[in-house]
C-alpha cells in the first residue's frame, strides 16, 4: 500500500460535492482527513490518502481533472 499526504483546495460548487467519497469509491482508496476548513465558496482539506500505487496515482489525476487543486505535503504537518 502507498500513502500520500496532500492539501486539497476546492472552489465553487466542488466545495459542496462529496469528492473524497467519490474518489474512495472509484479507486478503492482510504482517506483520513487531518484538517479541513470551509468558508464561503472555498474549502481545503489536508488528508492522507492510501491505496495501491497505481489507483492512488490515478485518483490524484482524477481529482485534478475534476478541478481540485492538489498539492503534496512534504513535511509531517498533519501529525
Amino acid at each position: 500500500m502507498a500513502k500520500k499526504r496532500v492539501h486539497l483546495t476546492f472552489t465553487g460548487k466542488l466545495a459542496e460535492e462529496p469528492i473524497l467519497w467519490q474518489l474512495s469509491q472509484t479507486f478503492d482508496l482510504v482517506f483520513n482527513i487531518r484538517q479541513a476548513d470551509f468558508t464561503e465558496g472555498i474549502g481545503w482539506i489536508m488528508a492522507e490518502i492510501e491505496g495501491d500505487p497505481q489507483p492512488l496515482e490515478n485518483g490524484i489525476t482524477w481529482l485534478e481533472d475534476h478541478g481540485v487543486h492538489v498539492a503534496p505535503i512534504e513535511q509531517d504537518v498533519v501529525s
